[in-house]
């Protein structure tokens, strides 16, 4: 009877010690599953953390790019462009030249179409900026996903950039010309209309272009900015102002020319002295010792009175002449002198400057016309004008001249005398 007791207890004992251990097991079991369940939860969140950190750091990237790009490359218009190109494709570039050449080159098919740029570039700072904000408020509070975004656009995305672009346009404008080619291929369908409504409201981006005076300030600041060398930046002002100019700016007057009679029994040489010769113009050594005197390589030699000049002789040809032969001036002139090409007081100098480049002459007399009277027109010398003159005007610079060698042989004799 006990053993059968016994055996009983004993059997209910270790079930009992069996039901209690598979339970503690059990919950052992649950224990572990909540745990990996929670770690792995945890993970999940650290990964999904980490790619929120990755995603904002990649828009503000392209908030970066897109922004300072509006900015540089909508600075660059097609001429400054094409000037830099064609700068670095001449003989003689410098390495900078050829390098901005280079960068110029390859912003160039980009910048053509401005306003799908422009939509371009736009679009993606409109869209990176507006998702930044939904990204930061999904790690932090709504507030101060607004305050981190502000700052971060505001700091990361446009002050930074947009300064740097400013100053450094071309070189950065041409590393980042396949972003934009990608940007522009993958927000075409959006960017197209819009670029398309542009060009037909406001017109397509005009060009800065630059008028003559504009650009002789341009010069001037240049030179003053040690850019161009003081001579160069009056050069190329006296190219540019020269053609606006009439003969009357810049001639010989009349009364200091030095001239000849051809018939008359009187020589009058118009310059700094007045000499009467009781005779015809002779070719004599003191004539010829006259106009050595004078220096000049020119002489206008008239008829009637000065107004009347029949030509031009040349100093050169007087080698020729005997002066114990007593030439006369009208026989050496029917021989060896030019004709004189005449103009008018208001000839525009780019017009004077195209006879002289055709070679026929270097000098031309300048005359007024009086036809107010009921008698013919009275033509009057008032001047000459030589192509030296008209260098000199471009040059915005004095050549030593047959008046300035005069002048300096003059005064050596002063000082010998």
């Amino acid at each position: 009877m006990h053993t059968c007791l016994d055996t009983f207890l004993s059997l209910l004992f270790r079930t009992a010690s069996a039901s209690l251990e598979a339970r503690r097991i059990t919950v052992v079991a649950h224990e572990k599953a909540n745990t990996d369940a929670r770690t792995s939860s945890g993970q999940d969140l650290d990964v999904l953390a980490a790619i929120h950190y990755i995603a904002i750091f990649l828009l503000i990237v392209m908030s970066a790019i897109a922004s300072g790009l509006t900015l540089g490359l909508m600075s660059l218009d097609k001429v400054s462009l094409d000037v830099i190109v064609r700068a670095g494709d001449r003989s003689g570039a410098t390495k900078d030249e050829v390098m901005k050449a280079k960068a110029a080159r390859r912003i160039l098919p980009v910048r053509a179409d401005s306003n799908l740029l422009l939509t371009t570039l736009v679009l993606t700072t409109v869209a990176v900026n507006s998702l930044l904000p939904i990204l930061i408020a999904d790690l932090t509070s709504g507030l101060v996903g607004f305050f981190a975004s502000t700052i971060l656009i505001l700091i990361f995305g446009e002050i930074v950039p947009q300064s740097l672009c400013s100053r450094h346009a071309l070189s950065i404008g041409s590393r980042f010309v396949p972003v934009v080619k990608v940007l522009r291929l993958v927000l075409y369908p959006f960017a197209k209309p819009v670029s398309y409504a542009l060009d037909c409201t406001v017109g397509e981006n005009v060009d800065t272009m630059f008028t003559k005076r504009e650009l002789q300030k341009l010069v001037d600041i240049h030179v003053r900015r040690k850019v161009m060398h003081p001579d160069e930046g009056h050069i190329v002002c006296g190219a540019m102002s020269y053609k606006n100019k009439v003969v009357s700016d810049i001639m010989i007057p009349a009364d200091k020319l030095f001239t000849l009679p051809i018939s008359f029994s009187t020589l009058q040489v118009v310059l700094f002295c007045h000499v009467d010769l009781y005779a015809s113009t002779i070719l004599n050594m003191e004539v010829l010792k006259m106009i050595y005197n004078n220096g000049y390589s020119r002489i206008p030699v008239w008829n009637k009175d000065q107004n009347d000049v029949v030509g031009i002789v040349f100093t050169k040809d007087l080698i020729y002449v005997d002066p114990n032969q007593d030439i006369p001036l009208m026989a050496f002139a029917r021989v060896f002198a030019v004709a004189a090409h005449r103009i008018w007081l208001d000839s525009q100098l780019g017009e004077v400057l195209s006879v002289f480049k055709m070679g026929s002459t270097h000098m031309a007399l300048v005359y007024d016309v009086n036809n107010s009277g009921p008698s013919d027109p009275l033509y009057k010398l008032k001047g000459l004008v030589t192509l030296e003159d008209i260098v000199e005007e471009i040059l915005q610079s004095k050549i030593t001249d047959e008046i300035d060698s005069l002048e300096a042989r003059q005064k050596r004799q002063n000082c010998t005398n």
